[in-house]
C-alpha cells in the first residue's frame, strides 16, 4: 500500500508539472516568426528611440539565420529571430538606444502567470559589460484605462544577473529565461509580456546585438488544482486498500 502512494502521488505531481509544460500561450506570433525578415512584426507593439536623437524605426528586425529555441527549421523564412542592434546608440555621445517588444492580453484578477523567452548575446553586446544597458523579460498588469503604464504592478527579470551569455551564430548562447508574476491584482484587465533592451550602444569589435526567440505567456496552474489531482489518486488508493 505504501509503495501504491508513492507511485499514486508521483503521478499526481507530474500531471502537474506537464500541466505547466503544456500551458496554453497567450501570446500570438511568440515565435516571431510572421510575417518575414525586415518587416514590422506581428501582433507585438515596438516601442523604439535614442536618449536625445528621437525614434529610430529598425533597432529590432527579423532575420531567418537566426536559430533560436526549440522551434528550427534551418533557417528558413518561416522560422525568423530578433536581431536587437544595441551598436545603434552610442556610449561616446550619450546617445543611448532603447527597444520596447511587447504584446497586451486579456487579464484575470487573482491569476498568476509566467512568461518565457530565449535571450543570446553577440560577444560585444553591450548589455554583457559594465555599464548602463539593461536586458528585461517582463509581465506588467494595467487596467484598461492606463494601458502600458505597468500601474497596477508588476514582475521583471534581469537578463544578465540571470545569466545571460553570448555566443556565436546561429544560437549566439541563447538560453530560455523566465518570470513569475504574483497574483493579479484587483483591477488587472490586461497583462502585458514585454522584452526590453534599455539604454544600449555601441562597443568595440563585432557581434554586439541582442538576439531573441521564441516567447510563452502563460497561466499558472492552481496548487489547488494540483492538490485535487492529488487527493483523487489517494481516494483511489483508499478503495483499492478496501478492496
Amino acid at each position: 500500500m505504501k509503495t501504491l502512494c508513492i507511485f499514486l502521488t508521483a503521478v499526481a505531481l507530474a500531471a502537474g508539472s506537464t500541466g505547466v509544460a503544456n500551458a496554453v500561450n497567450l501570446l500570438s506570433n511568440g515565435e516571431l516568426d510572421s510575417p518575414g525578415p525586415g518587416l514590422p512584426i506581428t501582433s507585438w507593439t515596438k516601442d523604439e528611440s535614442k536618449t536625445f536623437s528621437g525614434p529610430t524605426t529598425d533597432l529590432i528586425t527579423l532575420e531567418p539565420w537566426i536559430e533560436i529555441g526549440p522551434v528550427t527549421n534551418g533557417g528558413g523564412d518561416n522560422d525568423l529571430g530578433g536581431f536587437v542592434k544595441a551598436f545603434q546608440g552610442n556610449s561616446t555621445t550619450g546617445d543611448l538606444a532603447t527597444m520596447h517588444l511587447y504584446q497586451d492580453v486579456a487579464g484575470a484578477v487573482g491569476v498568476q502567470y509566467v512568461l518565457t523567452g530565449w535571450y543570446g548575446g553577440g560577444a560585444n553586446y553591450s548589455g554583457l559589460q559594465a555599464g548602463p544597458t539593461r536586458t528585461e523579460l517582463a509581465i506588467e498588469f494595467d487596467n484598461d484605462n492606463n494601458l502600458g503604464n505597468g500601474n497596477l504592478g508588476s514582475a521583471i527579470l534581469d537578463v544578465k544577473a540571470a545569466g545571460l551569455t553570448a555566443g556565436g551564430c546561429c544560437d549566439f548562447g541563447a538560453q530560455q529565461f523566465s518570470v513569475v508574476s504574483g497574483a493579479a491584482p484587483a483591477g488587472t484587465a490586461f497583462v502585458r509580456a514585454r522584452a526590453s533592451m534599455i539604454d544600449g550602444y555601441g562597443t568595440s569589435g563585432g557581434d554586439q546585438a541582442l538576439f531573441i526567440d521564441d516567447f510563452s505567456l502563460s497561466e499558472v496552474p492552481e496548487p489547488a488544482s494540483v492538490a485535487l489531482g492529488l487527493m483523487g489518486m489517494l481516494a483511489l488508493a483508499g478503495l483499492v486498500r478496501k478492496r
